[in-house]
């Protein structure tokens, strides 16, 4: 089954919100449309197969609108996002899913309380400050030997704005397209792998690729 529907209103917005919001010039900002719109029409769509994501009961980070972890686990994921709307567009997705309305960087939930973790595309739009305190979370709430496995975008550049095109192929072969835009910050797979072990987190760098990476950390 193919989804044809891909959320560009809502790309759009988002990204737009972010320019339109942020204390630049005008010129920067004009620039920084002109960039997007560039790679929203020549960026190739990057293709992603996931085989499978981690066993037990999950917690996702930012898992609101696809919601492509809580369409493969279902009644194992508690999905967590800050953005109301995001699991509204969401939760029809995956209705078996637990879908909680908060911040990452505060999580109520006991220490060890889940198996495992992920985060698909999500860490992107977090300052480094804000990924810390999100690790550090995520740290606290996974069991021991616990997994924590990441999906997110290689920024290399500080400046305009980043985009990326997504193919997701889930297990039952759906093909979810989608696309992911922010504000340019600096975000390579050595330094989110840095944080992480920071943290305490032993990393494993399973798949890089030139604007997306996919990573496992353990506790």
């Amino acid at each position: 089954m193919v989804i044809h529907r891909c959320y560009w209103e809502r790309i759009f917005f988002l990204s737009f919100h972010q320019i339109i919001m942020s204390k630049k010039s005008r010129t920067q900002k004009l620039f920084q449309i002109v960039s997007f719109i560039f790679q929203l029409v020549v960026k190739r769509m990057q293709k992603i197969v996931l085989e499978s994501i981690p066993e037990g009961n999950i917690v996702d980070i930012g898992g609101g609108g696809e919601g492509i972890i809580a369409q493969i686990g279902g009644e194992r994921v508690t999905s967590i996002d800050k953005r109301q709307s995001e699991i509204d567009e969401a939760k029809h997705k995956a209705p078996e899913a637990t879908w909680v309305l908060a911040d990452a960087k505060d999580l109520d939930y006991s220490n060890d309380h889940f198996d495992n973790a992920t985060s698909f595309f999500s860490i992107m739009y977090m300052s480094n400050e804000e990924k810390i305190e999100v690790f550090k979370e995520v740290y606290r709430v996974l069991k021991p030997h616990g997994e924590f496995w990441v999906w997110d975008a290689s920024i290399s550049k500080e400046k305009g704005v980043f985009f990326i095109k997504i193919k997701a192929v889930i297990p039952d072969k759906k093909v979810v397209r989608t696309g992911y835009g922010v504000s340019s910050k600096k975000q390579t797979i050595n330094v989110v792998t840095k944080l992480l072990v920071e943290e305490g987190f032993k990393v494993e760098i399973i798949e890089n690729k030139k604007n997306w990476y996919f990573l496992k950390a353990k506790k």
